[in-house]
């Protein structure tokens, strides 16, 4: 026989909380210079201020997020298309479309991307 106790169910309310949905990350988890993926967004941390765009080139779709990250230029891995992830500008090819971006909400510790 199992018995309810609202000790039990205060723990399992803070393991609920601790739970991000697929549009959400952890600060922490973005220091600066570094990018993370976060559902379909890339997330990149530039000098402590957090821009989001498409985390796929619009060359040939490689992984945005794994390419290399300086201020607030990132270089997809597989061609070498570069752009800034904060505008979605491309600043060389061989991607001649720019990156989607999207609106970072921070509250506290955490960060929510937003489709525009």
């Amino acid at each position: 026989m199992q018995i309810d106790s609202p000790q039990a169910d205060a723990v399992d309310s803070s393991i609920h909380s601790e739970v991000l949905k697929g549009n959400q990350f952890r600060v922490k988890e973005v220091p600066p210079g570094s990018a993370l993926l976060v559902g379909d967004a890339a997330v990149f941390n530039v000098a402590g201020s957090f821009c989001a765009t498409q985390a796929k080139c619009t060359h040939k779709q490689g992984p945005l997020n794994e390419g290399k990250f300086d201020g607030s230029t990132v270089m997809c891995p597989w061609h070498g298309s570069q752009f800034n992830v904060c505008t979605g500008a491309v600043l060389q090819g061989p991607a001649v479309d720019p990156l989607k971006t999207y609106r970072v909400i921070v509250e506290g510790e955490i960060g929510r991307v937003e489709a525009v």
